[in-house]
């Protein structure tokens, strides 16, 4: 029986909005970022390609990840903004240890809906430039770890 896992994680901490409307990672979200890759080329993490949503700060975490870790493939896919359905991202998951970067409250809602069915009473809280891993077997999705910048200081 195979143990399917993939990943998901929030952007990097971007600038304000009334500072550039694009928001681009801050200097302190490239540093939380870098940390991140660093830990999952360090464990030997074994993602396989990474999607984003398309904003600036999530398309530039997902560069630092994939320039650490040297992984090639990176794309922008639907469904991954932050007000989107999660319903419609969770029937499009591809299964390959895939990392998911995205934004909250989508995220949240999301990890919640995969675990539990459920969307509204939040099973995990995410930081910026955290990553959870998920585990699918049998039919169900388990939580298998989350990790933050704050937890690799």
């Amino acid at each position: 029986m195979s143990v399917n896992k993939l990943y998901f994680a929030q952007h990097g901490l971007a600038i304000d909005k009334t500072d550039n409307p694009e928001r681009p990672l801050s200097t302190a979200g490239i540093e939380q970022t870098e940390a991140i890759a660093r830990h999952l080329q360090r464990s030997a993490i074994p993602i396989s390609q990474i999607f984003h949503s398309g904003k600036l700060r999530a398309l530039q975490t997902a560069e630092i990840i994939a320039s650490v870790c040297n992984i090639k493939s990176v794309s922008a896919i639907d469904y991954l903004s932050p007000d989107a359905d999660v319903t419609l991202i969770a029937e499009n998951l591809t299964f390959n240890n895939a990392l998911y970067i995205g934004h909250l409250p989508h995220l949240e809602k999301l990890i919640t809906y995969l675990v539990t069915s459920r969307q509204n009473e939040a099973i995990i809280k995410f930081h910026n430039s955290g990553i959870a891993c998920l585990e699918y077997e049998n039919k169900h999705y388990h939580l298998k770890w989350y990790v933050s910048p704050d937890e690799l200081s």
